[in-house]
């Protein structure tokens, strides 16, 4: 099996920051489930110029520690179902110099795409590529990078609303708040990319590539 380690340079999303970054914004906002991959890409990048926002718990989650310790600004919305977390980000996000990006930055899939094919040009001959799927925005940018090769993504979150000729969607039977005890050579996270590893270990077949974003 093929790792594709996009979890060393903080999230296979990263390469979607040149995109977003506009020199007249002075602060991003992001609507995140505690769980998410994405914020913590945009606190690394924007540091404290980013603020996210999301469920309040009675602890705070690893991701959002990390933000943190990145410079973001955390708010918390008390019961945060994600439609109110999300209505509180674009609430506050209606001001000047401010930007709110859509959950899951799909609207920056154009250079996901990009980096999905420089990184299968050094991996020619795969049957399966295997994912995490939250946003759906990386399945998505590998099913389109990737035509003719079969796509499975493991659900770990909610109901997603995408479909390829060349996706398989594959929910995981345990919610999002669960960690995965699958053991991993990689540092993969137990909420999110651990659980796709895991599914993908005992149904996958052939010559296999995993794609770790976080």
């Amino acid at each position: 099996m093929i790792i594709v380690r996009d979890d060393l340079m903080g999230g296979t999303k990263m390469v979607c920051m040149p995109y977003i970054e506009e020199e007249e914004i002075d602060e991003y906002v992001y609507a995140s489930p505690v769980y998410g991959g994405f914020q913590i890409s945009l606190a690394q990048h924007f540091g404290n110029k980013a603020t996210i926002f999301c469920a309040k718990r009675n602890f705070l989650h690893p991701n959002t520690l990390r933000c943190k310790a990145l410079g973001a600004t955390i708010i918390e919305v008390p019961y945060g179902y994600m439609s109110v977390v999300e209505k509180k980000a674009r609430e506050y996000a209606d001001k000047p110099r401010c930007k709110k990006i859509v959950f899951g930055a799909k609207d920056y899939i154009e250079p996901i795409i990009t980096h999905v094919k420089k990184v299968m040009k050094h991996h020619v001959g795969i049957d399966e590529i295997w994912c995490a799927v939250g946003s759906g925005t990386i399945a998505s940018a590998i099913c389109i990078a990737c035509p003719t090769t079969q796509v499975y993504g493991v659900c770990v979150g909610g109901e997603v609303d995408i479909s390829f000729n060349n996706l398989q969607l594959i929910k995981y039977p345990k919610p999002f708040e669960y960690e995965s005890k699958q053991k991993a050579l990689f540092p993969s996270m137990p909420n999110y990319d651990l659980k796709a590893y895991e599914i993908c270990l005992q149904q996958s077949k052939g010559r296999v590539l995993f794609w770790n974003v976080l």
